[in-house]
């Protein structure tokens, strides 16, 4: 888990105002995560980041230019499901945000109160890594189950 062993943490920001972008990272980096980070802001490099850039963690504003974070999440959730996605913005009201975590977001941090993130971030990142690992079991339970079904079927041959 993240709490437990450091590493390096791929951040995909979706943030269209470059100095915000590095606020949130330079928020990372004092928390003590080693962060490195790829900032889209829009559709298409989105997809594009999802595809090659493989995040542990995405990090959206809510209100873009010409793209919104709801549009974002919904692609992050198409494209990459496993992997967390963090609203992180100035512009999002309590119903949205409550919207945000009921469509899958798994916080909202608002960019006036930072000290919030890193800590939310390592969160995200451990419970991801507490389901993938879950799943895995389960897969295992499931093939150990075949296994004894097939070696119970033969016992009674």
């Amino acid at each position: 888990m993240l709490g437990e062993n450091p590493r390096l943490i791929r951040v995909l920001l979706v943030e269209d105002v470059e100095s915000d972008a590095e606020l949130i990272l330079l928020h990372l980096k004092r928390a003590g995560l080693q962060c490195v980070s790829r900032r889209v802001a829009g559709e298409a490099d989105l997809r594009d980041a999802l595809g090659e850039f493989s995040p542990n963690v995405i990090l959206s504003d809510f209100s873009l230019p010409q793209f919104s974070g709801a549009e974002a999440l919904k692609i992050a959730q198409e494209m990459a499901p496993e992997v967390p996605f963090v609203f992180v913005s100035g512009t999002i009201g309590e119903e949205r945000a409550i919207h945000a975590l009921h469509s899958g977001a798994v916080d909202y941090i608002l960019k006036g109160n930072l000290a919030r993130l890193a800590p939310a971030v390592r969160r995200a990142i451990d419970e991801a890594a507490a389901r993938s690992e879950r799943r895995a079991e389960q897969a295992q339970l499931q093939r150990l189950d075949r296994v004894l079904r097939m070696l119970s079927g033969v016992n009674a041959l």
